[in-house]
Formats: structure tokens, C-alpha cells, sequence
């Protein structure tokens, strides 16, 4: 087995940020195989998250492409002669070089985002993305969700969940159930999810989303949305229907409702489908957090 050499960096990673990006993929871009090396700085104002916080930023951007590892904090990286290895320099562009930490962790506890630069909402959406969970009613979708908020906020990472009913019961109170009326309650949704990824929430929805209209018009909105689809009959979705909505649908006492009366599109290409009426939630819930998290 070949003996690998690695061209390291080492930083605090405060956070990992696009300036820290273009300097490590000047080193992919030539073949190189890269190692980050995480300083574990004390937690401070000034060092707001803990390494392996820093640790899940890089990963999400780079996945397995680089070796990330957590080092002790350092006072000073000291050389003598013919150490083995070299000592590179990269040039940054000047957009790139001025891209600041300090800006993006104020970013991040700021009340307003007037002031702070589009690459750097555009990173906070990238590291924070929404996770929009999609199917039948009774599918599992909220069920996954709510599950999914969980493990995140026990990885420390900062998250919220939108559900349709509980949207339309604040925010979204004064739409009805019409096809216009639907398209803007996921309209508004959508538009919450990506202010919110942009202030460095990661958010998990969970709506219907029945056409491949809606579905198209959310990826517009959303720059950084997944679509998992939790994949249910019918039939099966009315076994678990404990508030008997399928029921009053089919009795006529409920219009318009997905599944009985009014269509659902199968989606043609989602993110990732886990299947709910052949798995159970503990195993699709796996299912996505080895796919994203």
C-alpha cells in the first residue's frame, strides 16, 4: 500500500470560511492530497465555536475529498533546516483575501444582514442548508423531521423545523387550501428557509410539495435544498391516519385533499427517497443522516 503524503493546513478555522476554501483548492486543483488540521482554541468571543463544530463545517463542504483532523492549540510552528517538506505560499485574489471571519461571526449574531456581504450570506447558506422532507400526508415526513431536528441540535448545530400545519396555523393563517393559496404558503416557506440558512440556521421542512411545479419554484428560492422524499402509498398512509383525515376526504366532508381528491406527482429525480411503508422510521432516519449529516 502506497505511503500517503498529505499538504497540510493548519488553522483555527473560525469559521471555515470561502477565503480558507480557495486556499485549499489551490492545492485539489494540482492532485495534491490535502489534510486540515483544526486548532482546539479555547471557546471566546473571538473563537465562538468548538473544534468539532469546525470539524462538521469542513466536512459538509468538502466531505471525504480531505483528511480533517483535530490538533492541540498553538503558540508557534517552528522549523530548522531540511524538515522533509515545503513550505507553500498561495496567492489569494483580493475578493477572496478580504473575506472575513470577524464579519461572518458577527454575521451569524447579528439582527440584521444589511451590512453583511452577499459571498458571505452565500457561505452561511452553504454551510446551512435546508433539508426539505416532502410526501403524502401520513407519509412519516413530519415524524422524520422532528427526529432529524433533534440529532442536528445534538451535533450543536443551529436548526429549525417548518411544518405546514403549524405554519398555517400562525403565519400562513390566511390562506385556504386552493391551488394559488398552496403554491404561496410553500412560497413563503421557502422564502423563510433561505433568510434563515442565511443567518447560519440549517432547516428541516416538512410539507406535501405535490407538484414538480412547487418543487421547482422551492430549489429557485433555496440555493442549498435538499428534497428527501419520504415515499408512502396511499393505502398504507390511511392505515396510519389516526386524525381520520383520509376518511372525511373520502366522505366528501374535506375538498381537495392530497391523495384522495386532488393529485400527487411522483417526484422524477429527489435528493434522496427513503421509503416509509418499507422501512421503518428509525431505519430511514439513518438513512439520511448517513446521507447529510
Amino acid at each position: 500500500m502506497k505511503h500517503k503524503r498529505y499538504a497540510l493546513f493548519v488553522g483555527r478555522w473560525q469559521p471555515f470560511h470561502l477565503g480558507h476554501k480557495y486556499i485549499i483548492d489551490q492545492a485539489l486543483q494540482q492532485g495534491k492530497d490535502v489534510a486540515v488540521a483544526v486548532r482546539d482554541t479555547e471557546l471566546s468571543e473571538k473563537n465562538p465555536y468548538t473544534v468539532e463544530q469546525r470539524i462538521e463545517m469542513i466536512k459538509q463542504v468538502y466531505g471525504d475529498k480531505v483528511l480533517v483532523i483535530p490538533i492541540c492549540d498553538i503558540e508557534s510552528i517552528n522549523i530548522g533546516r531540511n524538515v522533509g517538506y515545503d513550505v507553500i505560499h498561495y496567492e489569494v485574489p483580493r475578493q477572496i483575501e478580504d473575506i472575513s471571519a470577524t464579519k461572518i461571526r458577527s454575521a451569524k449574531t447579528t439582527s440584521s444582514m444589511t451590512d453583511v456581504p452577499e459571498e458571505v450570506k452565500a457561505y452561511l447558506a452553504k454551510i446551512s442548508p435546508t433539508f426539505w422532507l416532502f410526501g403524502l400526508p401520513c407519509s412519516g415526513k413530519t415524524t422524520l423531521a422532528k427526529l432529524m431536528k433533534e440529532r442536528m441540535a445534538d451535533k450543536n448545530r443551529r436548526v429549525i423545523h417548518f411544518d405546514g400545519d403549524t405554519l398555517r396555523a400562525g403565519l400562513n393563517k390566511d390562506l385556504g387550501f386552493s391551488e394559488k393559496d398552496r403554491e404561496e404558503n410553500l412560497r413563503r416557506a421557502a422564502h423563510m428557509a433561505k433568510l434563515f440558512n442565511e443567518q447560519g440556521h440549517s432547516v428541516v421542512c416538512s410539507f406535501i410539495t405535490p407538484t414538480e411545479t412547487n418543487r421547482k419554484m422551492i430549489r429557485e428560492i433555496i440555493p442549498n435544498v435538499y428534497f428527501i422524499y419520504t415515499k408512502c402509498s396511499v393505502a398504507t398512509c390511511k392505515q396510519r391516519d389516526v386524525k381520520g383525515m383520509y376518511k372525511k376526504a373520502m366522505e366528501g366532508k374535506i375538498k381537495g385533499f392530497t391523495g384522495v381528491d386532488d393529485p400527487f406527482e411522483e417526484p422524477k429525480k429527489p435528493d434522496l427517497l427513503v421509503n416509509t411503508e418499507k422501512a421503518d422510521i428509525d431505519t430511514c432516519l439513518r438513512q439520511i443522516l448517513d446521507a447529510y449529516l
